[in-house]
């Protein structure tokens, strides 16, 4: 006969209260079903576990053993439902995030922080991506929400928009053009540009040439490195200018200016994007985008 974790359980009982009606009691069920489930268990391993006498119940040395060797068995066991039942209702688990600089620089530490508040339990895995492989990912299941930057990516998923991007132009607080209030696109025109990587920032590099090519140029890129920090630190340094979406801590950031461009900027928005439907299947989501929607409603989707 296997030992099933029913006979693990009721041993743990008797082993604990030593007294059969006592666990008996604790456990719901008959003293004689109980003592059937101790002596299947011993015959089902070939060792006696228990001393009985008409007064008294110990355990033997097998049953001490038995018992400390089982002890994680039953408490990972419990703690392997609970955490099931806490992941059923949303309050424990695992939530994989998509996310792209855009994002990061942007509301997403704010909405993971209310997030992990209210749900400690549940983990937030957050992965770094550039916007088309994340609406891939977030397609094939890998991830369950992500940020992307582009409304091309909208339609395909259920969303929330973060934030409506405003190009900026960044550049060296020594440079010419600093002084001016405001830049022309064309301004730009014999400038040299420091932009994201093109592998991870396809759609950023997409917008800024098709910016530049409506005002008559392309663009000449001499630098293209990971993250944000690493552009403005270029562009601190003098190696060239750059086009970006606007956020407060850039504005802090010394050795730059930054200065809004005087034509109408190109349409950008960061938006969470998941699966179609998937909300109502993931509590977790679900509190995930209600996260996104407080913080939203607190600071607009308006650029700062």
């Amino acid at each position: 006969m296997p030992v099933e974790i029913r006979h693990i359980r009721a041993f743990h009982a008797v082993a604990e209260a030593l007294h059969f009606r006592h666990a008996s009691e604790r456990l719901g069920i008959a003293q004689p079903a109980l003592s059937r489930t101790i002596k299947d268990l011993e015959a089902a391993i070939q060792v006696g576990l228990f001393e009985r006498t008409t007064r008294v119940i110990r355990l033997t040395e097998p049953g001490r053993v038995f018992l400390k060797h089982t002890a994680n068995l039953v408490a990972d066991l419990d703690r392997a439902i609970d955490l099931a039942q806490q992941t059923h209702s949303g309050t424990a688990g695992e939530l994989r995030v998509g996310f792209n600089d855009y994002a990061m620089n942007g509301l997403l530490p704010q909405i993971v922080r209310r997030f992990r508040a209210d749900f400690p339990d549940v983990e937030v895995v957050l992965i770094d991506s550039n916007s088309p492989n994340s609406a891939e990912m977030v397609l094939d299941d890998k991830f369950d929400i992500a940020f992307l930057t582009g409304k091309q990516f909208q339609s395909a998923f259920d969303h929330i928009v973060v934030r409506d991007e405003e190009i900026v132009c960044v550049l060296p607080s020594s440079h010419p053009l600093a002084g001016k209030k405001s830049l022309s696109v064309a301004d730009l025109a014999e400038e040299p540009f420091v932009l994201g990587r093109w592998e991870n920032w396809k759609v950023h590099h997409r917008l800024v040439r098709d910016l530049c090519s409506a005002h008559g140029f392309v663009p000449h890129v001499i630098q293209e490195v990971e993250h944000t920090y690493s552009i403005m630190g270029l562009v601190t340094a003098g190696l060239g200018v750059t086009l970006h979406a606007d956020a407060a801590w850039i504005h802090a950031l010394e050795g730059i200016v930054v200065r809004p461009l005087r034509e109408p900027p190109p349409e950008a928005q960061t938006s969470a994007v998941w699966q179609k439907g998937r909300r109502s299947a993931s509590p977790a989501l679900d509190y995930f985008v209600q996260a996104i929607e407080a913080v939203v409603s607190e600071r607009g989707t308006a650029p700062r």
